[in-house]
């Protein structure tokens, strides 16, 4: 049995073609089976999916908020808790045949010359949701459909005016570890709030004519118990709790033919029975009780996030303006800075993407055609509010997004040129004569 087992081995190592082919009779024409219907199936659903797309209208929101509101976050928290009612699970028959997809809503701070708005991008059909949402918060903010601010500057390059940079902020660990957020801003004696946003809004009321600055988050709204299944599953990790890990159909998949292989070389007496080199492990021990204050610290900010709702989000900003006043440190680099602010080294940290979206110096060949179509690449996902173009969305919850995006505090940001609403509406006296 032995030498029968060995003469097999020494047929199929003695030719890597014979090995190929011992795999693919063996199972591993399963893998090819596999990722040719997933091929398949991933053609039919875009195809569907563009179809669908096609057929929706979208809008953009212009906000205005009172300059005499002094709401903190907690009430762009409760916003964006409204949103999450835009979920919605499609059934089998309209994901594969109607190719329904979730809307995607879009909030986003624009700096038109040094003109700071508040827009929201989304479909016709969350034009109630969204106005409620803040309303409900805001009851004199004014909302009204506008114009697309980022139609206006030209989307292919080399333009014979215009010049374009940017990219998408993306984080350096799991989307589970959690950002610093407003309430980190907070005096923890006085309970003031200093605004993170305030250099942001300070900086991009400070463009010249000519000038653009865009900031936008994605938002997709999502089901949250996959997510929260990922969060307790790391929580189990940094206890020290065992954690039984499955296999996904893939991996199963790709790991039959060598399953495969590995028992008929056992059956052979080539190598020893699985059993036999199966060891005892023990279960770890709980480290709840012996966590430092710097991991019980994480440990409750993993909580506290899984705890709320979260959506996928992308975050991506521009910088765009008139080649003879372009001037990409005077907002680029503050606006990596604001973004810092909400960085840690223990948890989670957001960075600017680096390598492939955004135009580099540092490309040595091609260096201008490329970096061409890398602007035109990152101002067209912005003006289409795309999802998938770039890196992978990742998961806020509302208390980040809160952080990140939110109305300015009046009684601490006055940029001269942030668009609000100059006073309250208020409906006439019930006694007004009439004559």
């Amino acid at each position: 049995m032995i030498e029968t087992g060995l003469s097999v081995l020494e047929m199929i190592s003695g030719n890597p073609f014979a090995v190929m082919w011992f795999l693919f009779v063996n199972g591993g024409w399963a893998i090819f089976l596999y990722f040719f219907l997933w091929g398949a199936l991933q053609v039919y659903l875009n195809s569907r999916q563009t179809i669908y797309n096609a057929k929706r209208q979208w809008m953009l929101l212009a906000i205005s908020v009172p300059r005499m509101t002094e709401q903190t976050p907690r009430a762009v928290e409760n916003i964006f808790a409204h949103l999450a009612g835009a979920h919605v699970s499609a059934t089998w028959k309209e994901k594969w045949f109607d190719g329904k997809t979730q809307d995607v809503i879009s909030v986003e701070i624009a700096s038109i010359e040094g003109r700071v708005h508040y827009h929201v991008y989304t479909v016709r059909g969350y034009r109630d949701l969204i106005e409620a949402s803040i309303y409900a918060q805001y009851p004199d903010a004014e909302i009204f459909e506008v114009e697309d601010y980022a139609l206006k500057v030209p989307a292919r390059y080399p333009d014979a005016e215009w010049d374009a940079f940017g990219t998408e902020m993306i984080p350096t660990m799991s989307d589970v570890y959690p950002l610093r957020t407003f309430h980190d801003f907070e005096d923890k004696v006085s309970g003031e709030f200093k605004d993170p946003l305030a250099v942001l809004l300070e900086n991009m009321s400070r463009l010249g004519p000519g000038e653009q600055f865009w900031f936008q988050i994605i938002l997709i709204p999502v089901e949250q118990k996959t997510f929260r299944a990922k969060g307790e599953l790391l929580v189990k990790k940094l206890t020290g709790q065992k954690v039984e890990e499955k296999e996904a159909l893939w991996q199963k998949i790709l790991g039959f033919p060598f399953s495969l292989l590995g028992m008929a070389l056992q059956e052979f007496g080539i190598l020893p029975a699985s059993a036999a080199l199966a060891k005892e492990q023990n279960p770890l021990a709980s480290r709840m009780w012996t966590l430092t204050p710097g991991e019980r610290k994480v440990l409750e900010a993993v909580e506290n996030k899984i705890s709320k709702i979260v959506f996928q989000c992308k975050l991506r900003f521009v910088y765009a303006a008139k080649k003879e006043v372009m001037k990409k440190p005077r907002i680029v680099h503050p606006f990596i800075g604001v973004i810092k602010q909400f960085n840690t080294n223990d948890m989670q940290s957001l960075k600017p993407e680096t390598k492939r979206i955004p135009p580099s110096g540092a490309l040595w060949f091609f260096k201008e055609s490329r970096n061409n179509k890398r602007k035109i690449r990152i101002v067209n996902a912005y003006r289409t509010r795309s999802f998938w173009v770039g890196d992978p969305t990742f998961a806020l919850n509302i208390e980040e997004l809160a952080s990140l995006w939110h109305f300015p505090i009046s009684i601490q940001t006055r940029p001269p040129q942030l668009g609000k609403t100059e006073a309250k509406r208020a409906e006439p006296p019930m006694n007004l004569p009439f004559g």
